[in-house]
């Protein structure tokens, strides 16, 4: 889970990436878990860390670029200190989410708030569709009011 406040001041990644290299980098199929890693430690992932990731597996840069690219939870700008992640999967759609999302632009937009909102596309709560999470904390049955009672007490 990554912090609220993500460390992008911090120009000196390669102590992290030591530690998560230590940790994956004897694993078979390790670049997802290592991205994760770095992600859920610092909010995204830095283009700093890509060159000597690459050479730590072996890998061109591009060939990390593409995965990066390829997987829409992947981010290499830090979020903002609130991240919504609405479902997109056909549970939630076919249960209002896009409709949701929208009014929840809206809300946002009115209130000046300036949160990250991105598309994930599945939850995992799909029984209990639409869902969402604000800082990785899963909202379901979502409705616009639960969205703001929650996004009021992640900013406090």
């Amino acid at each position: 889970m990554h912090k609220n406040q993500p460390l992008s001041f911090q120009k000196n990644y390669k102590p992290l990436l030591k530690a998560v290299l230590a940790e994956h980098l004897d694993k078979e199929g390790n670049l997802l878990p290592i991205l994760h890693s770095i992600q859920d430690e610092i909010g995204f992932i830095p283009q700093s860390l890509i060159s000597p990731l690459a050479e730590a597996l072996n890998l061109s840069s591009a060939e990390i670029h593409g995965v990066i690219s390829f997987y829409s939870h992947y981010r290499t700008t830090p979020p903002k200190k609130i991240l919504i992640e609405i479902c997109q999967a056909e549970s939630c759609q076919s249960m209002g989410a896009l409709q949701l999302k929208k009014e929840l632009l809206d809300y946002l937009q009115k209130n000046n708030f300036d949160v990250t909102v991105e598309n994930v596309y599945c939850l995992g709560l799909c029984a209990l569709s639409p869902a969402a999470a604000i800082n990785n904390k899963a909202i379901a049955k979502l409705n616009l009011e639960k969205i703001q009672t929650s996004l009021e007490r992640a900013l406090a």
